[in-house]
């Protein structure tokens, strides 16, 4: 019981930020299709911008959250008017738009890297409290970051499911002819798109950074399994993002304790997304026989 416990509040604290960024990467599968290996640089970038913004002008970490997000997400936009936008009208294929992406990830990371440098950066944040929870110590900081998380993914759920613009996003997403036939607007609800997507893998770079520390490959570290999240939950929608971001977490954290090595954790996890998507492929590819 000691074990489960710790590894349900280890899992739920450290790794919320996994389940806003796997949201908004499935946000940008869902419509597009494109796995945008740059999306973990808006992650990273979020991070940036949030540490430079804390610590230039003394801000209060919960008051750069609204910046930092605006900025990742106007960001965002301008990588998809600038490169991938031209790039669908080109008729670009799927895997040249993926080699796109993995050349714009390269290049904003050196960008960083010019810019900050290589050595790690850190948010100038006070010492924070320790709170018991079922026995395990968390600190204040990383419990006021899970309910941040935990509200800004239901508003971002509630939006998606209950909206009109959230129906609309829905409607381009499943076919974008019969959309456009309908009186949706492609191109504004595609850059809203990007613009959520953006704001929510800024938010999770952020939150990633002022728990630990800021360095040019903080998103690339976790983009495999944010990827691998949205790919396995996303066939269930938001909601099964959320449920499988959380599952994840957890088992994260669980086995981290067992084996006393992340990276382990992290290589079983990958092993058992590849399985389960193995899996599901055979599924439908049987069903679709039938």
């Amino acid at each position: 019981m000691e074990f489960v416990t710790q590894s349900l509040v280890i899992g739920l604290t450290e790794n919320a930020p996994l389940v806003l960024a796997a949201i908004g990467f499935a946000l940008l599968y869902r419509l597009t299709g494109l796995i945008n290996v740059a999306y973990s640089e808006t992650i990273t970038l979020g991070a940036y911008f949030g540490m430079w913004i804390n610590t230039t002008y003394g801000l209060d970490f919960y008051a750069i959250l609204i910046p930092t997000g605006i900025l990742a997400g106007a960001l965002s936009v301008a990588t998809y008017l600038a490169l991938f936008r031209p790039a669908r009208h080109h008729n670009v294929g799927a895997l040249e738009l993926i080699i796109i992406s993995f050349g714009l990830s390269i290049f904003l990371r050196h960008g960083l890297q010019f810019v900050f440098g290589y050595p790690e950066r850190f948010y100038d944040v006070p010492s924070p409290d320790t709170i018991m929870i079922l026995g395990v110590g968390v600190t204040s900081f990383r419990l006021i970051a899970l309910l941040s998380v935990a509200i800004l993914s239901g508003l971002l759920y509630l939006f998606i499911q209950r909206t009109t613009l959230g129906l609309q996003i829905r409607a381009l997403a499943s076919d974008e002819d019969l959309a456009r036939v309908s009186g949706i607007r492609p191109l504004a609800v595609t850059t809203l798109i990007w613009f959520i997507a953006g704001v929510a893998g800024g938010l999770a770079g952020a939150f990633y950074g002022v728990g630990a520390s800021v360095s040019p490959l903080l998103g690339w570290r976790q983009f495999l399994l944010i990827l691998m999240v949205a790919l396995v939950g996303g066939s269930w929608g938001l909601g099964g993002v959320i449920v499988v971001g959380v599952a994840t977490s957890v088992a994260l954290a669980g086995m981290a304790l067992q084996f006393d090595q992340v990276l382990y954790a992290q290589l079983v996890l990958i092993v058992a997304f590849v399985v389960i998507l193995k899996v599901r492929g055979s599924k439908l590819t049987e069903t679709a026989k039938v």
